[in-house]
């Protein structure tokens, strides 16, 4: 048998690397469409049903910024094994779940895991390809990344419909199995290992008491009551434990997320970019099929399709958008996405109402064209916007910004549906964002 060659043996580690991190992209969009299905077959509250994605994004958003760092605390192959391992189990458990408590339980150990896993195929990566080849490699694991995330939606649809909402958490499992088997095979040491790092854990537990604590009294305000002392409660404890970590990072020499960085203009305008364009992509993965589903009776198949023509542009104008903003600078292509993202939002909001899904396809595929041109450029934007030895931390950053924004997004949907306003006043607000935003960026991008 012929032995498999350097070369070959990065091509496979990048393959494999780019599976694991594709499956959190998968997972975006395609439990958007199954949500119905779930929430009909438990019994559960709209608000309930949209935990089942949020307690997932909280734990990778509080535990991302570290996630990274276990290749360095415990080494490649001893944290992938566990997390995968452990990620594996949590989604057979979260396809048999009986009902909310296990399935949200199984979902934040999902998170968790996932935390570890996202970080360490970017860390796999780099770490095995030298200088001149890591953006080849790179660009494999956002075109795998962005594949996943545009075939969500129709998985989703045609598991949910022919088999069951239950296989959307099992179907993860080949893909966990084959990727961290594969990278397991593949991987070899670096020569020279990253230096030890430490971990802040008193940041840890105020990001997680912040961040907790603000989106479970947004959430469940309008089910208990804004003024039970519950939701009171737990709305100052978010506010001051926010307020606490940003006091505290600002004053450690090795932070969780360097504060001190939003300080830099051009910086704080690119991460506002990123949060408001993954609140923008969750919202339309999300709640766009559950449109479909609950007030047009789309079958779950059907409201996959239809969900498609959303994201099924993202991988074949990826690479375009990178080259485009190496061409032509990133600030341009930046103003001009948010901008058509900020009007195609406002006009879902509008053709809502009417109930005509020919009318809305418009929007959404206008709203497609124009969010990869405005997530990928952000990303050489906030790059250059900070000195090289802060180079390391600004790809957690992003991260963080991506899963807050992720985590904001079906936070302000499902409130607005408790409190009755409406699928098309999400749409409203998702529209009003990025256009202040873009405003904002004309006047503090250089």
């Amino acid at each position: 048998m012929t032995a498999l060659s350097e070369k070959g043996r990065k091509r496979g580690l990048v393959l494999a690397v780019g599976a694991l991190g594709g499956l959190v992209m998968l997972d975006e969009t395609i439990l958007g469409v199954s949500l119905p299905a779930i929430r009909t077959e438990m019994g559960l509250s709209a608000t309930t049903a949209h935990w089942i994605i949020n307690a997932y994004m909280l734990a990778f958003t509080c535990f991302a910024a570290i996630g990274g760092k276990a290749i360095d605390l415990f080494g490649l192959r001893p944290a992938l094994l566990v997390s995968c391992a452990v990620f594996t189990v949590a989604s057979l458990l979260a396809g048999f779940a009986d009902g909310a408590a296990m399935l949200l339980t199984m979902r934040v150990i999902q998170g968790l895991c996932a935390a570890v896993m996202l970080p360490m195929s970017l860390a796999a990566a780099t770490l095995t390809f030298d200088e001149n080849e890591r953006g080849k490699a790179i660009g494999t694991l956002a075109g795998m990344a962005s594949i996943f995330l545009a075939s969500g939606p129709l998985i989703g649809g045609v598991v949910t419909d022919f088999l069951s909402w239950r296989w959307v958490f099992w179907i993860s499992i080949p893909i966990v199995v084959a990727g961290c088997t594969m990278t397991l095979l593949l991987w070899r040491e670096p020569e020279q290992k990253p230096a030890k790092t430490v971990v802040d854990k008193v940041g840890l537990v105020l990001l997680l008491i912040g961040l907790t604590g603000l989106i479970f009294g947004l959430m469940e305000g309008p089910d208990f009551g804004w003024t039970k002392p519950a939701i009171i409660g737990s709305l100052i404890a978010g506010v001051i434990g926010l307020i606490a970590f940003v006091t505290f990072e600002a004053r450690q020499k090795t932070p969780l997320i360097d504060v001190r960085l939003f300080k830099l203009t051009e910086f704080h305008a690119s991460a506002l970019v990123i949060l408001l364009s993954q609140m923008s992509k969750i919202t339309v993965a999300i709640f766009i099929p559950h449109f479909l589903q609950l007030d047009m009776k789309y079958t779950a198949l059907w409201a996959g399709l239809a969900t498609i023509v959303a994201v099924f542009p993202f991988p074949f104008l990826s690479a375009h958008a990178g080259n485009a903003a190496d061409k032509y600078g990133s600030r341009f292509l930046v103003l001009v996405s948010m901008a058509t993202i900020a009007v195609a939002s406002v006009l879902m909001g509008a053709v809502i109402p009417f109930k005509n899904y020919l009318w809305l396809a418009p929007a959404l595929l206008i709203w497609g064209i124009a969010l990869p041109y405005a997530m990928i450029p952000t990303g050489r934007l906030t790059v250059n916007a900070v000195p090289k030895e802060k180079q390391g931390e600004v790809s957690g950053m992003i991260i963080t910004a991506r899963l807050v924004g992720g985590t904001l997004g079906v936070t302000m949907g499902s409130v607005l549906l408790a409190m009755g306003a409406g699928f098309d006043s999400i749409f409203w607000a998702t529209g009003a964002l990025p256009g202040l935003c873009t405003v904002y960026c004309i006047l503090k991008l250089k």
